[in-house]
């Protein structure tokens, strides 16, 4: 659905431009962002683009409280389930992780383009020039989301690492993919925006963009907060640490954590496994990580020198429980931006200079 709303009665039909000649002109609001002929002088003068603060922060703020609707929760939910559930497929778990993430981002840029209009179709899909861009840029998504798990030095299934280069890239990341599924995905109720207008609408609400897309960014960091209560307040978390992260014995001996020793209680971690995770974190290692990384790898809890009281398949469904919660908030975050993103999309439309504010 549309998060313009076009049956609002219309307040403003015609927009004031002053030529550079002096000559005092007025056009409708179809023309913004349009040129006309200057009447006195007939030089070509462009119709600005009314910016209302207070009608832009309403739109937007509609678009985000969709996300927290049941249907558009329970579609969140059932997608962090897929992407857990390929995940543990022994071997080739992250390849097919890839691909429903490839489905994502054209999930997330469905999202971007719905906004501009109102009833969900996909007309402008037979368009080669349209298909092509959007399959592409949403496999360029998938493919950089996932490469830590499948560039991984030590193979697939182990616990990826960034180091610093590896942070400002996935900052970066973070920043260009967002404005390049917009760019593609974008549109009003007429056609797509393009690349030319939909540039022009991100520069000119430069804060409403920068702020959307802090949003994945905080998303990552909420998820990490996450797994991190969910799984002290279980017991597991000291578990995990000294098990999935590698170098786990020569860690318990520098910090004196007994090798044999039963995981199983829940109970709050101490001093030292909280002084192990910040050293792990500053080494380039997080749960948020290492977690869905490790459900595709041959699990054998025996082989642990650290006492787990499960079975394989238990501990490879707690892990999955894990992955699936953290994968949860970051989903719950991408479709907020999505939406936000969509929302600016639609500030210029038409419809919503014609609306009330």
């Amino acid at each position: 659905m549309s998060i313009v709303e076009p049956d609002r009665s219309p307040t403003r039909k015609f927009l004031q431009v002053v030529c550079p000649c002096g000559r005092a002109l007025r056009a409708s609001v179809d023309m913004a962002g349009q040129e006309i002929s200057c009447w006195e002088c007939h030089r070509m003068v462009r119709v600005p683009v009314p910016r209302l603060t207070e009608k832009a922060y309403r739109i937007i703020n509609d678009g985000l409280h969709e996300v927290f609707e049941p249907r558009w929760l329970f579609t969140l939910f059932l997608g962090s389930a897929v992407l857990t559930g390929v995940l543990c497929v022994p071997g080739i778990g992250i390849p097919l992780g890839t691909l429903v993430l490839v489905l994502g981002a054209v999930g997330y840029g469905e999202l971007i383009r719905q906004c501009g209009i109102d009833v969900w179709d996909f007309d402008d899909w037979k368009e080669p020039a349209q298909l092509i861009p959007r399959l592409g840029v949403a496999t360029l998504v998938g493919l950089s989301v996932a490469a830590p798990m499948l560039l991984c030095p030590r193979g697939l299934g182990q616990p990826p690492r960034y180091n610093t280069l590896g942070v400002i890239i996935g900052l970066v990341a973070t920043q260009v993919l967002p404005l390049a599924l917009f760019l593609v995905y974008a549109r009003d109720e007429k056609q797509p925006l393009g690349w030319r207008r939909g540039c022009s609408v991100l520069l000119r609400y430069p804060m409403a963009t920068w702020l959307s897309l802090t949003l994945i960014p905080i998303g990552a960091v909420a998820a990490e907060l996450t797994l991190f209560v969910i799984t002290s307040w279980q017991g597991m978390f000291p578990f995990l640490l000294l098990d999935l992260f590698p170098g786990g014995e020569y860690f318990a001996q520098v910090y004196d954590i007994p090798k044999y020793g039963n995981y199983t209680r829940e109970v709050l971690p101490d001093e030292r496994f909280l002084h192990l995770y910040a050293r792990r974190l500053h080494q380039g290692f997080s749960l948020m990580a290492t977690l869905p990384a490790s459900l595709s790898a041959k699990t054998f809890i025996l082989a642990s020198p650290w006492t787990l009281e499960l079975t394989d398949m238990d501990y490879l469904r707690i892990r999955a429980m894990y992955s699936q919660a953290g994968t949860m908030v970051l989903f719950v975050f991408a479709a907020l931006q999505a939406r936000w993103l969509g929302a600016i999309s639609t500030l210029e439309s038409k419809r919503s200079l014609e609306s009330d504010v």
